[in-house]
This record gives structure tokens, sequence and C-alpha cells, in this order.
């Protein structure tokens, strides 16, 4: 089906129109889907809070980690569907989403916003640009995958630093937030938590980081 759409449709065009933006006010603004405002405190995982199987969240503060079989498969940022994807593909739970800080959610039913993507004349395409966009990150991480540690984690904190980063007032450095300790940063680019304090001394050498008070900080001329 996806193969169709891609022969019908032009990317920039579903940008524009289908994007998770748009979605989310056509969810707000339906009597078809009713939305639960909720919170998930940092550190717990979502499926301790709520039914990860039955619900489709709209991430509008925070930050959280998504997981497959123990394995990191992405950094969750602000103002981001999670779970869309199960309305199509429903299946046992095979994912864990842990709040790195306190979250703030919308929480819609799966079969609602099923119902009403069916009712729409061109609802799927919300689903399509959603699978395309998970499936780039996911094969940027398998790229990330195959770099040397060092460039590995080098490239991680440049992402950190895009998505969630905090520029100081002289505009010479970016802070990754103190929620990425070393255990989850090597969690994120696999690798030891050894090697991820060893490759980090190193980039502390170069001047390229510096770390203070447990808390990574990079040199703006450093991120890509």
């Amino acid at each position: 089906m996806y193969t169709e759409l891609d022969q019908l449709y032009n990317m920039d065009i579903i940008r524009t129109n289908f994007n998770q933006e748009k979605l989310l006010h056509e969810l707000l603004t339906s009597s078809l889907v009713d939305s639960t405002t909720i919170t998930i405190p940092k550190n717990r995982y979502f499926d301790t809070i709520t039914d990860t199987q039955e619900y489709i969240y709209y991430l509008e503060h925070g930050i959280a980690h998504l997981s497959y079989e123990n394995k990191s498969l992405a950094v969750l940022i602000n103002q981001q569907f999670i779970g869309l994807g199960t309305v199509l593909d429903f299946q046992e739970k095979t994912f864990d989403i842990q709040a790195y800080t306190d979250c703030e959610l919308l929480m819609f039913d799966r079969k609602q916003v099923m119902e009403l993507l069916f009712s729409m004349q061109e609802g799927m395409l919300y689903l399509y640009l959603y699978e395309k966009d998970l499936q780039k990150a996911l094969l940027e991480k398998i790229d990330l995958l195959y770099q040397k540690g060092s460039v590995r984690l080098l490239k991680t904190f440049q992402t950190l630093c895009h998505t969630c980063g905090d520029i100081s007032k002289d505009g010479h450095w970016v802070s990754i937030p103190r929620c990425f300790t070393i255990k989850r940063i090597a969690d994120m680019t696999n690798l030891s938590p050894r090697s991820v304090s060893d490759f980090s001394e190193e980039l502390i050498d170069k001047k390229i980081i510096k770390k203070e008070a447990g808390q990574f900080i990079i040199h703006i001329k450093n991120i890509e």
C-alpha cells in the first residue's frame, strides 16, 4: 500500500499537509476521539502508569526513551506522537518507553484514532509519513552503530544538542540535559559505560566537549 502512495503523492506535499502537528489538530477537534492528559514521573516506565497497548500518546513536554527488547531505538522529545504505528500493526507490546524527565502526555484511545483515520479520505497519509520518518530514524541508528566508538559518541552528543540542548548565554556552548547519564548514553550508543567515560575523556582533552557536575557540554563549533 505504501509503495502505491510513493507513486501517487509528492513527499513535500505530504509533509506540509499530513504532519504530526496537523494530525494532533484533527484528533483534538474530532468528536470521534477523546483525549486525556496524564503525567509520567521521571524514571518511570509508561506501562506502569497506563496501558501502552491500548493507547497512542502525544508527548507535549518532556524527554522519554524508546527501546525494543532492551535495545535503544530512539530518544523522544517534545511534540511528537508515540506508538502511532500500532494503529494498523497492533500486536502484543514489544517496546518499552521510559520517562527520562517528567513527561506530560495527551493520551488517545487507539481504536478511536483508527476510526477517525479510516473516516478521512486521505487519513492513511498521516500513518504513511509517521512510518517513513520512523524508518529513516532506524536507518540512521543502524548507520551510527557501524561507526567507531568515539565517532559514535560524538555524533550522539551532536544529535542530542540539536534535539534538546540548551545554548549558553554567550552562545558558545550547548548543554545536554542532565537526564542523559553515562549509563543511558552507553545504552544509546551500544557502548559500555567504561567506553563512554574513556571516549568522553578523549573529547575533553581535545576541547571538543567539557563536563560539569555530571553534565556534558559541547562547544557550538563542534556541532554539525
